[in-house]
C-alpha cells in the first residue's frame, strides 16, 4: 500500500486548522477516521472515497463534508490530488450544536458556491487569519439547519450598523457574532436570507459604495480612500473596486472628471 502525502502548509486558526496536502498518483489510505469533523476541498486531481455510507467519486471542484468519526477509505487516480482541509475543534461545533443541527451525515458537492468559497479560503490562507476565520464560519454554516427566522432577529439591525462602520478594517464575522451575542453560523445565516449575500461580500459592497461616493466627492488619495472605508490598502481597494464596476478607483476617477468637463 502506498501512504505517500507531502504536507504543503498546515495552520491554525482558532477553531480551524487547516492543511494542504498533495497525493501522489495511486495513494492508497485503507479505512480510517478523523476524530473531528472536516470539510475536504479537492483543487486538483481526482479519487475514489467509499465509506459505510455510499461510494464517492471525486474530481476537481469536490467538496465533502466529513462528521467526526466518519470511516472512510481513499484511493487517488492517475492524477494524484491536492487537497485543503478544515478540521473543526469540537467545542465550536458544540457551541453551535446549542442552536443549530450539525449535519450527522457526509454531504458531498461539486462545484458551485462551497467550492467558491473553498477557493477563497486557500488563497487567503498565506496572508489573512481574519478573512480565513470568516470564509470558514460561513462555509460551515451551510451544514447546520435551525428554525428560518421569517423576520429579521433584533440583534440584526446592530450587526448592520456594524458593517456600515467602513472604517474598522479589522472587523470580522465572529467580532460581530460576539458583539450581538449569538454563534457567528447565526450571523452568517443571517446575512444570506436577508441581505441575499455573504456576511464577506456584503462588507466589501457597503464599503465601495462609500469608497464610489469619495472619489466622485472628494480629492483625497487613493490610499486615503482605501483607509476610510475600511480596506487594508490601495491594492485591496482597487481589485475589490474592479470587481465591483470593472474599473479601478483611479480610472473611475478619471472617467467621471472627463465627463465632468
Amino acid at each position: 500500500m502506498n501512504f505517500t502525502v507531502d504536507i504543503l502548509r498546515q495552520k491554525q486558526i482558532g477553531p480551524f486548522e487547516l492543511t494542504e496536502k498533495s497525493y501522489l498518483p495511486g495513494t492508497i489510505l485503507p479505512a480510517h477516521e478523523h476524530a473531528k469533523a472536516y470539510v475536504s476541498f479537492l483543487l486538483t486531481g481526482g479519487y475514489r472515497e467509499v465509506s459505510h455510507q455510499e461510494e464517492r467519486a471525486c474530481s476537481s471542484g469536490t467538496v465533502i463534508w466529513h462528521p467526526g468519526g466518519e470511516v472512510h477509505a481513499d484511493q487517488f487516480l492517475a492524477t494524484g490530488g491536492l487537497l485543503l482541509d478544515l478540521e473543526i475543534a469540537r467545542w465550536w461545533l458544540d457551541d453551535a450544536a446549542q442552536d443549530f443541527k450539525v449535519d450527522p451525515r457526509a454531504r458531498m458537492f461539486s462545484g458551485g458556491h462551497l467550492y467558491s468559497l473553498g477557493l477563497q479560503l486557500y488563497c487567503a490562507l498565506a496572508h489573512d487569519g481574519l478573512k480565513v476565520h470568516d470564509l470558514a464560519t460561513e462555509m460551515l454554516s451551510f451544514f447546520c439547519s435551525g428554525t428560518v427566522d421569517r423576520q429579521p432577529p433584533i440583534w440584526f439591525q446592530h450587526a448592520l450598523e456594524m458593517a456600515a462602520a467602513t472604517h474598522d478594517q479589522r472587523l470580522s464575522l465572529s467580532r460581530v457574532a460576539q458583539e450581538v451575542g449569538v454563534h457567528p453560523v447565526h450571523v452568517a445565516r443571517s446575512f444570506r436570507r436577508f441581505t441575499g449575500c455573504t456576511f464577506g461580500d456584503y462588507l466589501a459592497q457597503v464599503r465601495v459604495r462609500k469608497a464610489f461616493d469619495l472619489l466622485l466627492s472628494s480629492n483625497h488619495t487613493i490610499a486615503d480612500v482605501a483607509y476610510t472605508c475600511g480596506f487594508a490598502d490601495h491594492a485591496h481597494l482597487s481589485r475589490t473596486f474592479k470587481r465591483s464596476t470593472g474599473l479601478t478607483p483611479s480610472a473611475f476617477r478619471r472617467s467621471v472628471r472627463s465627463g465632468l468637463r
